[in-house]
């Protein structure tokens, strides 16, 4: 229960930072690094209405098995990386931003061309696209410094970060080795791999009822999750000061949301 208020606190706080902070001019990497926020705070809601005994919902029936939270825990996991990705500091010039983004609408584009690929309309316009965006990439001298292999993955759309995972997991402050047992704990738990059932249990262990394992896994990853949230909020506080007052804890107003929480 102290793991779910915490998390909670956590939810509240970046969802209310999150909507003071909306619809501003900003750097064009802060911006993006906004919009990853975003996605932090969906996942951090839709967290808060999986887990058990949450007020965020009513129900006559709790979920115990870890698999309500893990794919959400893994998401802020992976998004934290993008998110101070785009939100840290550098000295580097415009140059390296432009690549950031330019890379971002490329790998974007090429997802959506592998997607859409039985549109022969759709498959049209997104090869040009393709094309502009990898001419735009091959201008921007920061992209030219880089190794040809690491060129060649960005121009094939293979790659939406010019950093790579053990990069990332620095950048952020998390130990690789720490990073990567969560990872692969919260990924097996999202899909249906071997983790999340070879230690079924009847009446217990990933059965969906409440049982020793399946809770302190859920109290570990919200407290996890909760110090993600924190720390993002931290940040988008730093670039924008003025919404620093919307964190009040459990009484930050925002909308949707608990009625606790709605702005009057």
């Amino acid at each position: 229960m102290l793991a779910l208020e915490c998390l909670d606190k956590a939810v509240c706080e970046a969802s209310a930072v999150g909507q003071a902070q909306a619809g501003r001019m900003a750097p064009p990497c802060v911006g993006y690094g906004t919009y990853l926020f975003a996605r932090m705070c969906s996942h951090g809601i839709a967290a808060m209405r999986a887990v058990p005994h949450s007020r965020w919902v009513k129900t006559d029936h709790q979920e115990w098995g870890f698999n309500v939270l893990a794919c959400h825990a893994r998401a802020l996991l992976e998004g934290n990386l993008y998110f101070f990705y785009f939100m840290q500091r550098t000295d580097e010039s415009l140059d390296e931003g432009r690549a950031r983004i330019t890379l971002l609408q490329l790998n974007d584009c090429c997802s959506r061309l592998k997607m859409f690929a039985g549109s022969e309309l759709q498959r049209s316009w997104f090869e040009q696209q393709r094309d502009e965006l990898q001419v735009r990439l091959r201008s921007i001298p920061f992209f030219l410094k880089l190794s040809p292999a690491v060129q060649a993955q960005c121009l094939a759309g293979k790659k939406a970060w010019f950093l790579d995972r053990a990069q990332l997991v620095e950048l952020v402050g998390m130990d690789k080795a720490g990073f990567d047992i969560l990872w692969d704990l919260w990924s097996q738990h999202s899909h249906i791999h071997p983790v999340s059932f070879l230690r079924m249990e009847p009446n217990g262990r990933g059965t969906g009822l409440e049982c020793d394992p399946d809770r302190m896994y859920l109290a570990v990853a919200m407290l996890i999750c909760a110090g993600i949230l924190e720390a993002a909020t931290d940040r988008i506080v730093e670039v924008f000061p003025d919404v620093a007052g919307e964190r009040k804890g459990l009484d930050s107003k925002f909308s949707p949301g608990p009625k606790r929480n709605r702005r009057r």
